[in-house]
């Protein structure tokens, strides 16, 4: 597997870990495009993404090892970035997310709805929806089918992340040093989970196990079941960023964790169990983001608790009001040799007798 980390300084860092007895770690590629500091990294079977604060998103494909550009289309820092099948997800400062199709880089869709900077978004597995988070304040479910928002809460707090489960059927939001776990159909959270210092990143290993870490320096695996809890220690500074592969072994995970300091750990990790594998320093840049490649498709699995459809959002709008003229006199018709006009007047309906003489004055 190869791990990618985004720095506070610009270059992207990049080390390939072989597993085998030892893991051993070797340097593949820095890059340096960048103009500002690295803010959110996601990579997919091939692609790998870098969103920074010179408002620009650097494309590069890991097979080839080649460049692909830099996409343009936001106008402020690219804070967070979601591969799903063959789309990229963007969210930026300016209050918007865009989807782009993966190879072309055609943005099909821009999503707006937000009063403020996007902060995190998350796709469900399914595809079919998607979660922001904003510091407005408010939480957005997508439909990604539309580009339109299907429902928005008000949060208490300014969140800092958001996440879907692996299967879909629960989502968790993590704000300062709380984080709550939701089901979509409730309001209410299922689980809390809370931390005595400011919690820096989560992350779903499976339907149940959740794991997070910050400025505590101890890494937190929650089974979220039976609530049992595990205790990861090995770090000397705040955890700033989390991901895993899938091991070999059922139920086995190997989680990737990397410090404030540059210290990279990797973890043998269960439900029930974990061991300290391996780990390298990454020197004179301080890490910011963190993803990990294996170059192995992602196949979207199904829910084993389906979710009910949320309702969309209808805005009634008030209908305008066609303005006609009224038409005071629809027929004329004059009696030759008499005294009187007879008209028909179409809003009233009904023949109105008017004097020859009133005629001529008008």
């Amino acid at each position: 597997m190869e791990i990618v980390i985004g720095t506070y300084e610009g270059p992207i860092i990049s080390y390939a870990a072989k597993l085998s007895e030892e893991i051993n770690f070797e340097p593949q590629f820095v890059e340096k495009s960048h103009s500002g500091c690295v803010k959110s990294v996601a990579c997919n079977n091939r692609y790998l993404a870098t969103g920074s604060s010179d408002e620009s998103i650097r494309l590069l494909d890991l097979h080839k090892r080649v460049e692909l550009g830099a996409l343009m289309q936001h106008s402020g820092t690219v804070n967070c970035l979601a591969f799903h099948g063959s789309h990229l997800l963007s969210g930026s400062d300016d209050g918007t997310i865009c989807v782009y199709q993966c190879g072309s880089w055609e943005c099909l869709k821009i999503l707006k709805g937000h009063t403020a900077a996007v902060i995190q978004l998350s796709v469900h597995p399914s595809g079919v929806l998607a979660l922001s988070v904003s510091r407005d304040k408010t939480l957005k479910t997508w439909s990604l089918i539309t580009g339109k928002p299907v429902h928005t809460v008000n949060l208490q707090t300014l969140p800092d992340n958001v996440i879907w489960n692996t299967d879909g059927s629960t989502y968790a939001i993590l704000s300062d040093k709380e984080i709550l776990v939701f089901q979509p159909h409730s309001g209410k959270p299922v689980r809390t989970y809370s931390s005595p210092k400011r919690i820096v990143s989560c992350k779903f290993l499976s339907p149940t196990l959740l794991v997070y870490g910050g400025e505590m320096k101890d890494i937190t695996v929650v089974e979220i079941e039976n609530n049992s809890v595990q205790t990861l220690s090995g770090h000397n500074a705040r955890v700033k960023s989390l991901d895993f592969v899938r091991s070999d072994v059922k139920d086995h995970f190997l989680l990737v964790s990397v410090s404030s300091d540059g210290d990279i750990k990797i973890w043998a990790l269960s439900q029930d169990s974990h061991e300290l594998i391996g780990g390298t320093k990454l020197n004179n840049n301080r890490p910011v983001c963190m993803c990990v490649y294996t170059g192995e498709k992602k196949y979207v699995k199904q829910m084993t608790t389906p979710a009910p459809t949320l309702k969309h959002q209808e805005v009634k709008k008030p209908k305008k009001k066609k303005i006609r003229r009224k038409v005071l006199f629809a027929n004329i018709h004059a009696i030759q040799g008499g005294k009187s006009i007879t008209r028909k007047l179409k809003h009233k309906k009904r023949y109105r007798i008017i004097p020859l003489a009133l005629e001529h004055t008008t």
